[in-house]
């Protein structure tokens, strides 16, 4: 873990009970004790829908002998849910959303693992969802390498007057690697490659069926040919900002597994049928809980 990256300033002080953290936006705080069963917390599973949450939690439950499920009280913002050592929560749309409910998560998990650097290095972070293919049909899915900024460049934040915050957007290739080796029997179609993360849905990703339209047919497919070309394989509005703040806390466990839901070089609008749609979302969540089950659930056996 790169410590010096960490704000002990502020989260040192809650350990040492000079102050509380209160995780505003899902209604808890480290002097609730309905965080005390989370200090098991092995995995931390993101995604944009509160529903997704709640399947996700149910799921794991029942995989673990209908473990007890924890519920934050407040979901007018994130849905959260924990169940045998995985707390799942949702984050919205959008860097600006997920990067709330990144930074209380990451608080959160200094909290519930005591300041301990080798035990929350030892957590698994991971962001499940959807994206726009570049180059790849509708249900591949694609474990992310790097996450990159519409222009191929990393995350960024403005310093207000004074540049410009950079982050590293790699994701670790040797938990890219295991969950490969965990699907390797699934029968999903799964690819490895860049992701670009937009900052907006319509603009951004060169869309043309937006209410505003600033590009032409040419240049955007004169970008998705030269996103294509330099390896990106899916688009999404999450992934950079993730790994960013993953990457500057040294975490060395974390991937993104989006499904595509459409091929951006043949069109801008999703056409498959609500069957094809489900079928693909729920395959990413397959194979999450093939990883899950191969690095957190005993062998046969044991």
């Amino acid at each position: 873990m790169e410590t010096e990256n960490i704000n002990h300033e502020f989260l040192d002080g809650v350990l040492e009970g000079h102050h509380p953290d209160v995780y505003y936006h899902f209604g808890v705080s480290s002097e609730d004790a309905i965080l005390d069963p989370l200090r098991e917390v092995k995995a931390i599973v993101m995604a944009g829908s509160g529903g997704r949450i709640k399947e996700f939690a149910d799921f794991w439950s029942a995989a673990n002998g209908d473990s007890p499920i924890v519920a934050f009280p407040k979901e007018d913002r994130f849905v959260t849910r924990y169940t045998a050592g995985v707390l799942f929560a949702s984050h919205g749309m959008g860097m600006p959303s997920a990067s709330i409910a990144l930074q209380e998560l990451m608080r959160m998990a200094f909290f519930l693992k005591d300041g301990d650097l080798d035990a929350l290095d030892e957590v698994f972070w991971a962001r499940v969802g959807t994206s726009g293919g570049v180059g790849l049909p509708g249900g591949t899915v694609v474990l992310s390498s790097e996450g990159l900024m519409a222009d191929l460049r990393p995350f960024r934040l403005l310093r207000g007057l004074s540049g410009e915050y950079w982050f590293d957007g790699a994701f670790p290739e040797a938990t890219r690697q295991a969950i490969l080796d965990a699907n390797a029997d699934a029968g999903i179609p799964l690819e490895t490659g860049k992701t670009v993360a937009g900052n907006e849905f319509f603009l951004e990703q060169y869309r043309l069926d937006g209410a505003l339209r600033l590009e032409s047919h040419e240049t955007k497919m004169t970008w998705l040919q030269w996103l294509y070309d330099s390896g990106v394989r899916n688009i999404e509005m999450e992934g950079a900002m993730i790994a960013g703040y993953l990457n500057h806390w040294g975490f060395s466990k974390f991937a993104m597994i989006c499904t595509t839901l459409l091929n951006r070089l043949e069109g801008d609008q999703v056409t498959a049928s609500p069957e094809e749609l489900h079928r693909y979302s729920e395959d990413s969540g397959v194979v999450l809980f093939n990883y899950l089950k191969s690095s957190l659930l005993p062998a046969d056996g044991e």
